[in-house]
This record gives C-alpha cells, sequence and structure tokens, in this order.
C-alpha cells in the first residue's frame, strides 16, 4: 500500500526544481535558516508568497496522482531559499471522499505542529529527516468507508491469514465480514462456516470502541444472534486482529512513523477519531 504520509511530506519539496506511548515530541528553536534579510526580501518582493502557492499546487496535483479524493493544501514558509532546503513553518492538508489503495476516508485532515521544520532536501531521492516531525490527525469514517476498505486485498489477506491458523483446529471459517453502524453501535458481522453445518451462519457482534495504548480496539463486546455459541473471548480477539479501523488508520504510517490515536467516537453514525503520527529525526552521522 502506498503511505499517504510518505506522498505528503516528501512531495512537499518539488518546489525544488522512540517515543514514549503518547507519542511525546519536541519542537526545536529554528536554525540553518537564510539571512534576514534574505527573508525580509522574500516577504516583500512576494516571492515567499509565489513559492508556497507553487509549493501547495505541485503538493496538491502529486496527491491526487496517488489517491483519489478532494484535496486542499496550505503551506507557511520562511522564505523561498528556505523552502528549497526544506525548511517550512507548516503544512496543512485537508482531503475529503478519500481512496488509498482502496482505504475510504469520508474525511483526512493533517497539520504539523511545530513552527519549525527540517526535511534536508541535498539529495531530493533520499530526503533526511533533521528534526521529528509531529503530525496531528484527524478521520471521520462511514459505514460505506469501513466496508469498502474491507473488500481490499490486503484485507483478506488477514481473513485467510486468521482460518489458516484455525484450521489445523477444525475450527469455523470466516467466509466474509461486515460492519452497520446503527444508533451510534458498531455492529461487526462474521459469514462464517462451522463444522458439520450445511449453511454459513451469520454470528453478529455488538461492540462498543475504546482507546488502548494509542490502537483501536474493540471493547464489550455482545453476541446478538444468541442461537450460536462460541467463546467471547475467542471472539475479542478474532474481531481485534481482524479491526478494520486500525487496518485503515494503517495507511498513515510510514517510515518509522509512530502513530498514537487519542480519542475515537461514533457520532450521527460515523466514526471520529484523531491522534499523532510522529516521524523520528534520522540519525545524523
Amino acid at each position: 500500500m502506498k503511505k499517504i504520509l510518505l506522498v505528503l511530506v516528501a512531495l512537499l519539496f518539488s518546489v525544488n526544481q522512540g517515543f514514549a506511548l503518547n507519542c511525546l515530541y519536541n519542537c526545536v528553536e529554528p536554525y540553518d535558516l537564510s539571512h534576514g534579510a534574505s527573508r525580509f526580501m522574500s516577504a516583500i518582493t512576494g516571492s515567499n508568497f509565489l513559492a508556497e502557492k507553487i509549493a501547495k499546487s505541485i503538493l496538491r496535483k502529486e496527491i491526487m496522482k496517488n489517491t483519489d479524493g478532494k484535496f486542499s493544501v496550505k503551506v507557511d514558509s520562511y522564505s523561498v531559499k528556505d523552502l528549497k532546503k526544506g525548511i517550512f513553518k507548516s503544512v496543512k492538508v485537508k482531503g475529503k471522499e478519500i481512496n488509498a489503495d482502496g482505504v475510504h476516508f469520508t474525511k483526512l485532515n493533517m497539520k504539523t505542529l511545530c513552527d519549525f521544520n527540517y526535511i534536508s532536501m541535498k539529495n531530493p531521492n533520499n530526503p533526511v529527516f533533521m528534526e521529528d516531525l509531529p503530525l496531528e490527525f484527524s478521520v471521520v469514517m462511514s459505514e460505506d468507508d469501513l466496508n469498502k476498505t474491507m473488500q481490499t486485498v490486503e484485507y483478506e489477506k488477514l481473513i485467510d491469514k486468521l482460518n489458516s491458523y484455525g484450521k489445523g483446529y477444525g475450527l469455523f471459517k470466516i467466509e466474509s465480514t461486515r460492519l452497520k453502524i446503527k444508533d451510534d453501535k458498531l455492529y461487526y458481522i462474521l459469514q462464517v462456516a462451522l463444522p458439520f453445518a450445511k449453511n454459513l451462519q451469520d454470528v453478529v457482534i455488538m461492540s462498543d470502541l475504546k482507546v488502548y495504548k494509542g490502537d483501536i480496539d474493540f471493547a464489550n463486546t455482545k453476541l446478538i444472534n444468541k442461537k450460536i455459541s462460541i467463546d467471547m473471548k475467542k471472539i475479542d480477539r478474532i474481531v481485534n486482529y481482524l479491526n478494520p479501523l486500525d487496518f485503515s488508520l494503517n495507511i498513515l504510517e510510514n517510515k518509522d512513523a509512530i502513530l498514537t490515536v487519542q480519542n475515537i467516537n461514533v457520532k450521527d453514525d460515523k466514526v471520529f477519531a484523531n491522534g499523532l503520527i510522529v516521524i523520528p529525526k534520522d540519525i545524523k552521522e
């Protein structure tokens, strides 16, 4: 899968023609900036504004090459020279109706959190993160988004892997999965083949959502169709292994990035989540 975050960060500079649980980060004081006079001239001549517009346009076009959706981008820089070096104040990206390699979001917003960000572009093909790059993200996922995501090849591989584990023990085989959101509750539906049963059976599980150690977990799972007797501890493990919400957010991780979900809730029959992504700085020789 292509990683959205890598696209956002690396493509910005086309204009150049171990953390704790909560992903704590440090913003550093600016350095390696161009001379003050140069920044002043960039501002009064409008060249910095023009550079920001060019960077924004290039970034948006490149995102659209790799991802379907509607995007707006804002770039804030110190000067033309600094932007060419890979030094910038901030980047904000807002997207709607996104499809990134089969992973769907109704909305996705990302923005840098420090006033000084530095990604060395001495080698444009191998950008070096001079400092930690922390970003704040928020996503909105609908029932339709999640069900489309669950049809991807990568998600089906998760199901196949789980089925391969259970095959040797004569357990049920998962044939398909789908998710329904009703009255702000999540219903995870497994269609399974049971041993000695002729027809496929639907296992319907109602669940709450919670954040556990920075990940999204299904919690307080309840079996809705009481006619089927299944160990709920096993069901908990299965639905969290196949968790389509965590699966969707994994596309935001790249280049050793650490993603920490901070909040999640279901409202108006949609899933809302937000948190931090921190790309650690590269080790300087």
